[in-house]
């Protein structure tokens, strides 16, 4: 009996051990390249090396399990089995939940079509920024963008067009900005770009890059296999001076938009631009 219980422990051990190597294996499936990823790799050989080692006692010890004190290392073996599987079962369900957390963060912080942050993100975006530029004197500057007779696109083409020339669009913008820059969509075909440490002279002339990038951009309509060109009117404002808050500075870039807009469009209009001689 003694000797049925120890080597069934052994064995026992041995499956629990590679019930474990299946949940690092799903580990590894689930997550991103990085150090913990080549960690759980390392724990993954450790297991194995543990079930060569059950195996190698069980072959060893096999028929000489006689006493009751013969139990001790069996169960030592059994219960650390337990122990692994456990550690690695609770480490993939937490894993899985900061993944989960992480995707339902991001879907309510971006744009569903564009992929960009969305309103409420540039909201609290532009709130810490602008507490930054007040205790530290730094300079920020907003763009706000709109696509230039975009109504016309949707009318002609239907909205499945438009909505790739939104995409595409934003995409673009992307490229250009810097890695700290913050880009939502504002609402509707309308996009705000946050530019931390910028004043507005190169406020100005990063807004006249986006607008040359657009315009001289191919728009191409897989679904309808034509060529769409666009472009795109912009609005800048800086922080300092009378604009002292989030509701100024984005009126002053709105302004500044409508400004543009109503000098035949595809055009920018900054505190800079109408500044200069």
């Amino acid at each position: 009996m003694l000797l049925l219980l120890s080597n069934g422990l052994v064995l026992v051990g041995i499956l629990i051990l590679l019930g474990s190597l299946l949940t690092v294996r799903r580990i590894l499936l689930s997550f991103p390249e990085g150090r913990s990823r080549k960690g759980w790799s390392i724990m993954g050989c450790l297991i194995t090396l543990f079930v060569l080692g059950y195996l190698a006692y069980a072959n060893l010890f096999w028929e000489q399990h006689t006493q009751a004190a013969d139990l001790i290392v069996p169960g030592v073996f059994f219960f650390g089995a337990c122990f692994v599987l456990l550690s690695t079962f609770l480490s993939l369900n937490t894993g899985l939940d900061i993944i989960r957390i992480c995707e339902l963060e991001k879907e309510s912080s971006t744009d569903p079509l564009t992929g960009v942050y969305n309103r409420r993100h540039m909201d609290k975006c532009l709130q810490e920024e602008i507490a930054k530029a007040q205790r530290y004197k730094f300079d920020l500057s907003l763009l706000l963008i709109d696509l230039d007779n975009f109504k016309l696109i949707n009318d002609q083409h239907g909205h499945q067009v438009g909505d790739q020339v939104l995409t595409e669009m934003s995409a673009l913008v992307v490229q250009e900005l810097r890695s700290f820059d913050v880009m939502a969509r504002y609402g509707g075909e309308e996009f705000l770009v946050i530019a931390p440490n910028t004043g507005p002279e190169y406020t100005h002339i990063l807004a006249e890059r986006l607008r040359k990038k657009i315009e001289t951009h191919h728009f191409i309509a897989a679904s309808k296999a034509l060529e769409i060109k666009l472009t795109i009117s912009i609005g800048g404002a800086s922080y300092g001076g009378s604009i002292t808050s989030q509701e100024s500075l984005v009126l002053r870039a709105d302004n500044n938009l409508y400004l543009a807009k109503g000098q035949g469009r595809n055009k920018v209009i900054t505190d800079q631009s109408k500044d200069s001689p």
